[in-house]
Formats: structure tokens, C-alpha cells, sequence
């Protein structure tokens, strides 16, 4: 019997045990579930989340790369209407700052000769001879803000008659500065040496290629600062402002005739920072020659500056100061030197 009982429990716990093998137990089913947590992290996707997060990036993607598409066309069709200065150096930039793609136009030519010769003039006579350089210092300043203000309303396809246009009423304003400047001496004083400092603030702001103020703000302050200061310092001390104007313009305009013959870019620079029409606007870019021709403007007006101190010690806006040792007017020694008589005897003295 035993042997009987052995067997039939024997084939009863051989069927539990299958059953139990076959079909999942709680305990089964809570490993089961955390070994899918360990792969899920493990893998970062599951069975049936590996195709949603595909199909969300692959939109997600889709919606970045549209958008970002619409911001370059938006970007670019911004970019349409704010057109870019002409790169220095090709050939619209010198037909720009020149006039021609190669060689010396006749209108650059004759500029260039005037102004040579307008500055050497300054720069060894313009303290004895005062009422001519009046004339001149009118002529200069009329003449280059009429420039300023042409070029600045040009339209983009320019005016009729451009080139002559750009040239003629600048020189027929100027020429009215210049009568202006002859009749009402005691005024454009001031305005001479404050063309001076607006010169000198120009020849500063040249020396990088971004015009050494970036600030599209600061650059018209320091411009009408530098010209304000020079005006204020002139009541205070009149002759060395003088000096330092005459000196001062007709090294830089002298420098200036020179490049609109040898074309070297010098021109560019206060083109670059006085012309703001960006329907015109130029590129400015610094190379060895236009180092060369800045640092000649200071060695040219420290030469002048010594020279006109040293010629004019004796004398006072054309008037020879040393008369009365000789026991003659200072009006009639001023006749005898042939320098067309002096200022009237209310010109200020320093």
C-alpha cells in the first residue's frame, strides 16, 4: 500500500508543480514588471512607446526646422531693404568714391589740383594774407556742407544731371560763404577755427576702419563737439586757434587733392562717416597708404605751425604789429608790405 500512496502522491506533486510552471503567479508577474522598468530605463523606449516618441520627434524636428526656415526668409527679406556698403577696393567702390573704375577722371583731376593748391596756400600764407584766407575758409566750409547735405538726400538712382549737379552747387554756395566770410570778418573768425576743429574730429575718427566711434550718436557729437570746442576756445585765444586752423585744414585738404590723384582710399573715410544714405553708403577700409597719408597731414601741419609762428611773429590778421617802433601807422606800414591794408581797428587782439 505504501509504495501505492508514494506513487499517487508523487504524480500529484508532479502535476502542481507543472501547473505552477505553466501559468504566471503574482510573484512572477511583479518580477516580470520590474525587469520591464530595468529595460525601460536601460533602453529608454518600450514596445509600445517605441513608435509615439519617433513619430513626436520626427514632428518636433519638422516644427523646428520650419520655423527656423521662416526665420531666414524672414531674415533675409529684412536683410533686402537695408542694402550693404560697397566693398572697398572693387570697382563700384572707386566709381563711387572716385568717379571711374581706373584712371584719373578730369573732374577728380581738377578737384584735386584746386584743393593742393587751396592747402599749400593755407598752410605757408594763411595767417598773413587774412581776407583771402577768409575767402577760402568760406568757400571750404559752404561748399563741403552743401556736399554734406546733397549726398545724404541723394536718391539710390541720383540726380539729374548728377555729377555736375554734385559739383556746381556746392562750388556756387561755397562761393557765397566765401563773400560772406570777406564781409562779416568778425564773425567768421569763429567759424574758421570751429572748421577746424570740425576738420581735426574728421582726421581723428579716420585713423580704423570702423571710424573709431561706432556709435552712429557719438559720431555727430564729437563731430559737432570737436567744432563747438574749437569756436568756444578761438574767444579766448584767438591767434594760436588761428594758427591751428590754417595749419590744420591746409595740411588735410592738401593730403586730401593729393588722393583724388593717386586714389589710395583717404577719400573714402570721411565720405564713409559724413554720407549716411544707405542708398550710397561706401566701405572704409584702412590700408598702408592711407597710414602713410595721415601721418603726412601731421607732419605737414606741425611744419606749417612752426612756420607761420615764426613768419607772422611780428604780425596780427594782417597787420604789422612792430610799426610804431618806426614811428608810422600800423594801417599805412601794412599798405607799404603790399599786404592789402588790415582789418578795422576794432578786430579782437590776443
Amino acid at each position: 500500500m505504501l509504495p501505492k500512496w508514494l506513487l499517487f502522491f508523487t504524480f500529484i506533486l508532479v502535476l502542481t508543480l507543472s501547473s505552477i510552471d505553466g501559468q504566471p503567479t503574482p510573484t512572477s508577474i511583479v518580477k516580470r514588471q520590474e525587469s520591464d522598468v530595468i529595460d525601460y530605463h536601460r533602453t529608454g523606449i518600450t514596445r509600445t512607446s517605441t513608435q509615439v516618441p519617433t513619430e513626436t520627434s520626427s514632428t518636433g524636428k519638422g516644427d523646428k526646422n520650419d520655423k527656423n526656415d521662416e526665420g531666414d526668409n524672414s531674415k533675409n527679406n529684412g536683410s533686402d531693404h537695408t542694402p550693404k556698403p560697397i566693398p572697398a577696393q572693387t570697382a563700384p567702390w572707386f566709381v563711387a568714391v572716385y568717379g571711374t573704375e581706373s584712371g584719373i577722371s578730369k573732374v577728380m583731376a581738377c578737384l584735386g589740383a584746386i584743393l593742393i593748391v587751396l592747402g599749400l596756400f593755407l598752410c605757408s600764407m594763411g595767417f598773413r594774407m587774412f581776407r583771402p584766407m577768409l575767402c577760402v575758409m568760406g568757400l571750404l566750409t559752404f561748399g563741403s556742407m552743401t556736399w554734406i547735405g546733397l549726398a545724404n538726400c541723394r536718391p539710390s538712382d541720383g540726380y539729374p544731371s548728377d555729377t555736375i549737379l554734385m559739383i556746381v552747387v556746392p562750388v556756387c554756395v561755397g562761393l557765397v560763404g566765401a563773400g560772406a566770410f570777406y564781409f562779416l570778418w568778425n564773425i567768421a573768425l569763429y567759424l574758421v577755427c570751429a572748421f577746424g576743429g570740425f576738420i581735426f574730429a574728421i582726421f581723428v575718427l579716420s585713423w580704423r576702419g570702423d571710424l573709431l566711434i561706432e556709435h552712429p550718436i557719438g559720431r555727430p557729437c564729437f563731430l559737432g563737439g570737436m567744432a563747438l570746442l574749437a569756436g568756444i576756445v578761438t574767444f579766448f585765444s584767438l591767434r594760436p586757434m588761428l594758427f591751428f586752423a590754417t595749419s590744420f585744414v591746409g595740411a588735410y585738404i592738401f593730403m586730401f587733392g593729393v588722393d583724388c590723384l593717386s586714389r589710395s582710399g583717404l577719400i573714402a573715410g570721411p565720405q564713409a562717416l559724413l554720407n549716411r544714405n544707405p542708398s550710397h553708403t561706401i566701405e572704409y577700409a584702412m590700408n598702408k597708404f592711407i597710414y602713410v597719408m595721415l601721418a603726412m597731414i601731421i607732419v605737414m601741419f606741425l611744419m606749417s605751425m612752426a612756420w607761420q609762428m615764426l613768419f607772422n611773429a611780428a604780425h596780427h590778421l594782417g597787420m604789422h604789429i612792430v610799426a610804431a617802433a618806426k614811428g608810422k601807422p600800423a594801417h599805412d606800414e601794412a599798405k607799404e608790405e603790399g599786404e592789402g591794408g588790415r582789418p578795422p581797428s576794432t578786430a579782437p587782439t590776443s
